[in-house]
Formats: structure tokens, C-alpha cells, sequence
């Protein structure tokens, strides 16, 4: 089994596996406070007994390198039962949350609800503008969050977006504990000049 390139031609190299992936997350080159995570996109429901035990074979010697994400908290959580030190991720964020949000503005309800919903999640994962739109209603929903003990992941942030110094500005002013991006050096460069004009 091989991968193709953006054309479809077939390459020589090979999909990592998840197995793959343990090995290399519990090798000493990977940094001791790094994370890997693994965002779980189908049903959890439809695996089977199979299916969950190569899942826990691959990672029973470095499941606290992994966190395990989703928008199914019983789903997540029978998944990664048994797992020693495997932290759980959780979405709320549906295609349409936004517009619900910002129709009713109902922020703060939106999350207290998901933190009663996970009250086990080590982590939430937000859309940005969702946050951003929380902040012009007056509603920091990250600080909800962390009240309950849970990190705040913004998603995706990338240079080409609008306004992206604004917006970059904003979610640190509003404490998110991470950005994701699809461009990480960019973002890094931008992140330090934001911070340095902060000062």
C-alpha cells in the first residue's frame, strides 16, 4: 500500500499507520511534552470489538502522547477507556453553530452546555470565529472553558484569512492556549509580532 500524489500518481511512500505513529510518539526524538492528536471524524459507534483492540494495542505504551478528539463524548469515551493517560478532545462546533450563535446569541449557554456535556475533556476545540464572535457579543466562551479545566484550541487560523493580524490579536487577548494553522511557521512569525506590539 502506497500514497499518490496530488495528481493521483502512485509514490513509494507509505500512509503511516497508527501503529506507525505510536512507535514514533514513544521514540526519544520526539519532544517529552509534545502531543499528537488524533481527531476522530467517523462514527465510533460502527468500530468493532476488532477495531478497538488494535486501537489499544497500538497505544497502551504511549497514550499519554495522544489526545483523542471528537464530537461524540460517549463515543470518546468508551473508546479510550482502559487507556492510561490518553487525554479526550471534544468539538462542539457543528456547519452551522456560527450562524445559530450569532442569531440568538446564546455564547455563554453554548458553552456551559458543552462543558456539562464532556466534564472528562482535557480539551475543546473552537472554531475561531465562533470565538471571535463571542468576544463582539461580550462573551469570552475560552475563559468559560478553562474555568472547568479544559484547554481552548482555536481552529484554523491561516495567513490568507481576513483581517489576520486582527483576528491573530484578539484570540491572545482572549487567552486561547493554541492556535491551530495549517502554515505554523507563518503563523509563529506573525504570533511574534503580535506579542511584541502587545508589549
Amino acid at each position: 500500500m502506497v500514497m499518490r500524489n496530488d495528481d493521483g500518481r502512485l509514490t513509494d511512500v507509505r500512509p503511516m499507520l497508527l501503529g506507525d505513529l505510536a512507535v514514533a510518539m514513544g521514540g526519544d526524538a520526539v519532544h517529552p511534552h509534545a502531543l499528537m492528536q488524533l481527531d476522530f471524524k467517523d462514527d465510533i459507534r460502527g468500530l468493532s470489538a476488532g477495531h478497538r483492540q488494535r486501537f489499544h494495542a497500538s497505544l497502551e505504551s504511549c497514550a499519554d502522547r495522544f489526545i483523542l478528539s471528537g464530537d461524540d463524548p460517549a463515543g470518546l469515551l468508551s473508546l479510550g477507556t482502559g487507556l492510561s493517560g490518553l487525554q479526550i478532545g471534544y468539538d462542539p462546533c457543528r456547519d452551522d453553530t456560527l450562524t445559530t450563535l450569532q442569531r440568538t446569541g446564546a455564547f455563554e449557554a453554548f458553552a456551559r452546555d458543552a462543558v456539562r456535556a464532556v466534564p472528562f475533556a482535557a480539551y475543546v476545540y473552537l472554531e475561531y470565529p465562533i470565538i471571535l464572535a463571542g468576544l463582539n457579543a461580550g462573551v469570552n466562551v475560552v475563559s468559560i472553558f478553562q474555568s472547568a479545566g479544559m484547554k481552548v484550541d482555536a481552529y484554523t487560523l491561516n495567513a490568507d484569512h481576513h483581517r489576520i493580524d486582527e483576528a491573530l490579536n484578539r484570540l491572545v487577548q482572549a487567552d486561547v492556549d493554541q492556535i491551530t494553522t495549517d502554515e505554523p511557521l507563518v503563523l509563529e512569525n506573525l504570533l511574534a509580532r503580535v506579542i511584541r506590539q502587545r508589549r
